[in-house]
């Protein structure tokens, strides 16, 4: 079985609740549609967006465009999932950031962390590293940490269009 379809097994039982960190291309189908048929289930992408060294666009332009992009082309479904970016990436003056972390946690209960981004090429293609773990502790801490970060402001919510 390849690894995109073994990651994506906890996204086809989630019930509540989806906190996915990092690029999730390859999974957007299976979560999209998880979402039609399961109206009660929460789901919250952290996004990096990069800004190319030498850019000068105005951020607020930068952010644009790329909500543009992902509700038009990267987001496969019609109910949309909350999604959340870090403002430093985009800082030209600042001490910069990149919001790096690749995680999947399914309802409190399952976390996947992975050296991987969740495109196929790193999943099917490149030499990566990655553990499921299904341990309710671990789940509720690295989702806690995701949430004290939306909480605290540090990560800002992508704009609709």
């Amino acid at each position: 079985m390849p690894p995109s379809v073994r990651m994506s097994q906890p996204l086809r039982v989630a019930g509540f609740e989806v906190i996915i960190s990092g690029r999730f291309w390859v999974i957007a189908k299976v979560l999209a549609r998880r979402m039609e048929t399961t109206p009660a289930l929460r789901v919250t992408l952290l996004l990096n967006i990069q800004r190319k060294k030498g850019d000068t666009t105005a951020s607020e332009q930068l952010v644009r465009k790329f909500a543009n992009h992902f509700w038009r082309t990267d987001w496969p479904g019609s109910s949309r999932p909350n999604v959340y970016f870090d403002p430093r990436a985009l800082d030209q003056d600042g001490p910069g950031g990149v919001l790096h972390a690749k995680a999947v946690v399914a309802d409190e209960e399952a976390v996947f962390i992975t050296s991987a981004n969740l495109t196929e090429a790193a999943l099917d293609r490149n030499i990566e590293l990655g553990v499921l773990i299904r341990d309710r502790a671990i789940a509720l801490t690295i989702a806690g940490y995701f949430r004290s970060l939306i909480d605290r402001s540090l990560l800002e919510p992508l704009p609709l269009t």
